[in-house]
């Protein structure tokens, strides 16, 4: 249901959003093109096929960087932009359903969320997935709050450009179906719009455009199984990335208001309650059989935000006096945590992402002609250093030291898990020459590069016979 809300004046709450849109394009801009490429931002600006359809956004970003050319910047021109759209849009949803206060409030929050600016500053989906998924997420539910049958067929063509941009929009679907049930089931007043009519309206085109959009996946599931077979993390490691990501305040704050507005039998806490856990158990359940990653939560953001920005304006409205200041400080505890994280997301963080560009800048300024360089992702290697760049799993030492050249390493997060072998004999034989790890809390994106010269190895043996040492170490 509708809630009736103070309304500021339309001048004040012009200034608002504009003024939060202003900082959301700070945020967004800042530093936009500072931080280094990796793997599957170069994937975005390269031709290779990935079995899907190809999205909106990829679209985009390709004609952008065909006439502004390719760099960090330009590449995340619009993903930054349609991070910065999202500010004002989510606004009017929010505030057409529940009220320009909660609609201020939702908006303030994803305009400072950590995880939001990251992906808006990704050659990626995300951005425009989230702002497609919501829109087809919130339209289900006006449609249903006002049995508006146009805003079904509506959020039927969102779902469907969501989709495009990856087949994790196909989540809403469960979320939709659980929810009805749940209406059939549970003790809540019925939506005026829940009748035979606009079920049949919604998924009847719902099944033709799921088939249609599933059709190429299906179709090529090699494509599927070769990026996706591996098993990569357990539940309880994305749980806590995305109680990271989203933020343990406003995680506690969504929670507790989903439940406030459940025992009040209120709609809106069943729905978005829906919304906010299904993907995130689905995901997690699915990281048993096949590879996930903690980033495909990122579709429930804005569900959470929605229940902690309902939590947070019932206790700011129920609370009197001077005792409104601790709802309001609850309000501060939610942005102070998020403009926090940013802080470090700037200054300490590197944008949390690994440091490929400082990796490569390094090699790239001590490099010899037949120098071979071996990396976890070659192709951002590529882009950096402007050469061949070889994959760490292709490395392989007997062909190798046949040829007495020199090699670069370069060591990620990854290596370990995936070229154990490899990661041995580098660590045996060559020596780490620098260091760029970026640290966050809970975990390290791991950037050594490592160099073996079969001169050392010469000199070493010879100083072993002389002199009984074991270990020697030399300046690059």
């Amino acid at each position: 249901m509708r809630r009736l809300a103070s309304i500021p004046r339309p001048y004040t709450l012009f200034l608002s959003v504009i003024s939060l849109t202003i900082l959301a394009a700070f945020l967004r801009f800042y530093k936009l093109g500072v931080w280094s490429f990796w793997g599957d931002e170069v994937f975005t600006l390269g031709s290779k096929p990935d079995g899907f359809i190809r999205s909106l956004s990829t679209s985009l970003i390709h004609a952008t960087t065909g006439v502004l050319g390719i760099n960090e910047w330009n590449a995340r021109l619009i993903p930054a932009l349609v991070g910065i759209i999202t500010i004002p849009v989510f606004y009017f949803i929010v505030a057409r359903l529940f009220g320009s206060s909660v609609g201020l409030i939702s908006s303030a929050l994803l305009a400072v969320s950590t995880w939001h600016i990251y992906w808006s500053q990704n050659v990626r989906f995300y951005a425009l997935l989230l702002l497609f998924y919501s829109l087809a997420l919130f339209s289900f539910y006006l449609a249903l709050e006002e049995n508006r049958p146009w805003l079904l067929l509506l959020s039927l063509i969102l779902l469907g450009f969501a989709a495009q941009e990856r087949m994790l929009a196909l989540v809403l679907l469960p979320v939709v179906v659980s929810y009805l049930l749940a209406l059939l089931v549970l003790p809540f007043e019925k939506p005026p719009g829940l009748n035979i009519r606009n079920l049949a309206i919604y998924f009847t085109p719902g099944l033709v455009v799921a088939i249609f959009i599933a059709g190429p996946f299906l179709g090529n599931l090699s494509a599927w199984t070769t990026g996706f077979g591996r098993i990569n993390n357990n539940p309880l490691w994305l749980f806590s990335g995305f109680i990271y990501y989203v933020g343990f305040p406003l995680v506690c704050m969504a929670c507790f208001g989903a439940v406030f507005l459940l025992l009040r039998k209120d709609r809106a806490g069943l729905f978005f309650g829906l919304a906010a856990i299904i993907p995130l158990f689905t995901i997690m359940a699915v990281s048993i059989i096949q590879f996930s990653a903690n980033r495909y939560f990122f579709i429930s953001l804005t569900s959470w935000i929605t229940l902690a920005s309902l939590a947070t304006y019932e206790l700011i409205r129920q609370l009197k006096g001077k005792a409104r200041l601790l709802a309001v400080g609850v309000l501060v505890l939610l942005l102070g945590t998020s403009l926090s994280e940013d802080y470090l997301y700037y200054r300490y963080q590197n944008g949390n992402r690994d440091d490929w560009r400082s990796a490569f800048i390094f090699i790239r300024e001590r490099l010899q002609d037949d120098d071979l360089v071996f990396a976890g992702d070659p192709d951002v290697g590529d882009y950096y250093l402007g050469q061949r760049t070889f994959s760490t799993g292709d490395f392989e030492e007997s062909a190798f030291r046949s040829k007495f050249r020199r090699a670069w390493f370069v060591i990620d997060m990854n290596t370990q898990e995936l070229y154990p072998q490899q990661l041995a004999w580098i660590e045996e034989h060559a020596r780490q020459v620098a260091n760029f790890d970026v640290p966050l809390r809970g975990r390290t994106f791991k950037m050594r590069v490592y160099l073996y010269d079969p001169a050392w190895e010469t000199s070493l043996v010879i100083i072993k016979k002389e002199t009984g040492l074991s270990y020697i170490t030399s300046p690059v």
